[in-house]
C-alpha cells in the first residue's frame, strides 16, 4: 500500500468514546480529575481500542520499541542484536521488545514506505498493542526544521529535512495509526516524524503520546506544535526510545486505574457532589488567582 493510500486509512477518534471513558473516570471513587494526565491518556486509548467498556480497555501485552538507523548506525544496531545495549535492560523492565531497523532505501519517499511496511509486518507478526519510537542518529537542530514547520506537503517537508530515520518513522506512525495502534514518541526526532505524518493526515496525532520531554533543543516547542504534553521529564539528551519505554508503566497505570477502580455506582455508594470535587475546587482557585 502506497503512503498516500495509507494516509486515507487513518480515521479520527470517536469524541463520544473519549467522553464516555472520561465519564467513567469522573465517576470513580476518587476526587474528580485527580489522575490528571493519566485520565486523558487512557480516555484516548479507549477510543483507539474502540470501546469504553472497562473489560475491553486492557493493558497491551505486546510492546515494541522500533529503533531506526542506517549504515552509519550499524555498530549500535549490532550491539542490540548481540544483547549488549543498555536499552535492553530498560525494555526488559517494562516487558518490551527492542527491534532495531537497518534502513536501506535511497530516497525519502522510499524511506517512508519502508517504515510503513516494516511496521505493518511487526504489528501483525508480533500482534503488537503499542509501539514506541526511537532512532540512533542525533536529532536535527532547530535551525534546520523551524523554517520547514509551515510546509504543508509532508513529502516535501521530509525531503527538505533530509533525515532517513525521521522519514521512516513518519511512515511507521502513519501505519500504526491506520492499524489503530497507539504510538509513544520520544524526543525531537520522533516528534518531527509525527509532525511529518500529520501533514499527510492530521488525525494521526490522535494516536500519538509523548513519552518524555527531552533536553534536546526545541523539544518543548515541538510538543506544543503537536498538541501533546509529556508526563515525564527525565533530562534525556537524545531520541533513542528510553523515554518512551519509561512512559509505558505510566501508560499502564492509567489503564489499570480505569479497569480496577470502582465507580460510586459499582460500589453501591452515593456519587461525589460535583461542587465538592477536586477539579471544581482547583478551577475556583485558579479563577481567584486570575482576579
Amino acid at each position: 500500500m502506497h503512503i498516500e493510500e495509507l494516509a486515507t486509512q487513518v480515521v479520527p477518534l470517536s469524541r463520544e468514546l473519549i467522553a464516555a471513558a472520561q465519564k467513567r473516570f469522573d465517576n470513580l471513587i476518587k476526587p474528580v480529575g485527580s489522575l490528571a494526565q493519566l485520565e486523558e491518556m487512557t480516555s484516548r486509548y479507549a477510543a483507539i481500542v474502540g470501546s469504553s467498556d472497562k473489560q475491553l480497555v486492557v493493558v497491551p501485552s505486546v510492546r515494541i520499541l522500533l529503533l531506526w538507523g542506517t549504515e552509519r548506525c550499524k555498530d549500535q544496531i549490532e550491539a542490540i542484536l548481540l544483547g549488549k545495549a543498555p536499552v535492553l535492560a530498560l525494555a526488559e523492565q517494562v516487558r518490551a521488545k527492542v527491534l532495531p531497523q537497518f534502513l536501506t532505501s535511497e530516497n525519502m519517499y522510499d524511506y517512508l514506505e519502508e517504515g510503513a511496511m516494516l511496521t505493518s509486518e511487526y504489528v501483525r507478526e508480533e500482534k503488537a498493542g503499542v509501539l514506541c519510537q526511537g532512532c540512533f542518529s542525533p536529532s536535527p537542530a532547530p535551525e534546520r526544521w523551524r523554517p520547514l514547520v509551515a510546509e504543508e506537503d509532508g513529502l516535501r517537508f521530509l525531503e527538505e529535512l533530509g533525515e532517513p530515520e525521521i522519514s521512516a518513522m513518519a511512515g511507521s506512525i502513519l501505519q500504526a495509526a491506520g492499524l489503530r495502534i497507539p504510538v509513544l514518541l520520544d524526543g525531537v526526532a520522533t516528534c518531527l516524524a509525527a509532525l511529518a505524518a500529520a501533514k499527510f493526515n492530521s488525525a494521526v496525532l490522535e494516536y500519538c503520546y509523548a513519552g518524555t520531554e527531552t533536553e534536546e533543543e526545541g523539544a518543548a516547542e515541538l510538543l506544543a506544535l503537536l498538541g501533546r504534553k509529556a508526563p515525564l521529564k527525565l533530562h534525556l539528551s537524545d531520541s533513542r526510545g528510553n523515554g518512551a519505554l519509561a512512559c509505558l508503566d505510566i501508560f499502564d497505570a492509567g489503564i489499570k486505574a480505569y479497569r480496577e477502580m470502582e465507580t460510586f455506582e459499582e460500589a453501591g455508594v452515593h456519587a461525589e457532589e460535583e461542587k465538592f470535587s477536586l477539579k471544581v475546587q482547583e478551577d475556583r482557585k485558579q479563577a481567584g488567582e486570575a482576579r
